[in-house]
């Protein structure tokens, strides 16, 4: 790992700022930021579009980029021009309001593709995706999952090729998965593929469980955290799952998912992993029981299912 060492020509800045509002922030304004800081270090001046044209962005992202640090309480704006404030002067940062993406104007959308080419590949391979043009409003949320969310080109298209083989090409829930993407730091394609994959797993061993279970409806939220438990936190086989389905309908009649999970939850706490062991452990049960017939006796009661 490399030292880091600095010259007489620097500034500084607060620990907080680097390891606070600064992880959060569109990185075009980390860039008008800085470039303000180290001007008003040498005393110089510059207009809005001065700046946009020395950092390659858009005069849209220096204007929301001064309102965006003034509203973490970081700079002040006034006639005079835009004041530095320290960080420990506020006590915002924590508590100020979710960031939401600026509005763009169909201009600024324009400008933005002369600046970048490579945005309109982008476009082109979601539209292919989707399997029509993009409207305005899709094409200012590509712009701005790219440009505020901080999305690599190809984690924006990975975005849509998950929506889209979930079979979710609304754009209000694709605006939510991407939303969601940012808060948890899934910005760039490792990262991505790594979600994907695991949702893929996830949504496979779902499709498996309904098929056992005959059903043909999603499962319920309820039903969800039980079934994915049984997978990710249990890291139970389908046979297994298989055998307490065949329990749990011959004990109840009916698929009964918390029954379900009380036996797989007794065999996860007794070891139990393969069918043999089940079969294993019913031979040393109590005459005429089973291994899990004794901890789900009060559970049978309180469901009111009778013998």
């Amino acid at each position: 790992m490399a030292a880091f060492k600095v010259s007489e020509n620097y500034i500084t800045l607060p620990l907080s700022f680097v390891t606070g509002p600064m992880t959060a922030a569109h990185g075009a304004y980390v860039k008008v930021y800085l470039y303000g800081l180290a001007a008003a270090a040498q005393g110089l001046e510059a207009d809005n579009k001065t700046v946009a044209e020395t950092l390659h962005i858009l005069v849209a992202d220096v204007e929301n980029a001064w309102k965006y640090w003034a509203e973490k309480g970081l700079v002040e704006i006034g006639g005079d021009g835009v004041t530095y404030v320290s960080p420990s002067d506020r006590e915002r940062n924590s508590d100020a309001a979710p960031d939401r993406a600026p509005q763009v104007t169909p201009g600024e959308i324009a400008e933005a593709l002369k600046l970048d080419p490579g945005m309109k590949d982008t476009i082109s391979a979601i539209e292919q995706l989707m399997g029509k043009p993009l409207t305005r409003r899709e094409i200012t949320g590509v712009y701005n999952f790219m440009e505020w969310y901080g999305l690599d080109r190809e984690v924006v298209v990975m975005l849509f090729e998950y929506c889209v083989s979930m079979d979710r090409k609304g754009f209000s829930y694709i605006e939510k998965t991407a939303q969601s993407w940012k808060e948890n730091n899934i910005n760039d394609v490792k990262s991505a593929e790594a979600l994907i994959k695991k949702a893929n797993a996830e949504r496979k061993f779902q499709n498996q469980c309904k098929k056992l279970f005959g059903l043909d409806r999603a499962f319920t939220a309820a039903e969800l955290k039980y079934v994915n438990s049984w997978k990710t936190d249990m890291g139970f086989s389908m046979a297994m799952i298989s055998q307490a389905y065949e329990r749990t309908v011959k004990n109840t009649g009916r698929l009964a998912i918390p029954y379900m999970n009380k036996i797989l939850a007794n065999w996860h706490q007794k070891g139990i992993k393969n069918p043999e062991k089940i079969q294993e452990m019913d031979k040393k049960a109590p005459q005429g029981t089973k291994i899990d017939d004794i901890e789900l006796i009060e559970m049978r009661r309180r469901m009111n299912i009778k013998d």
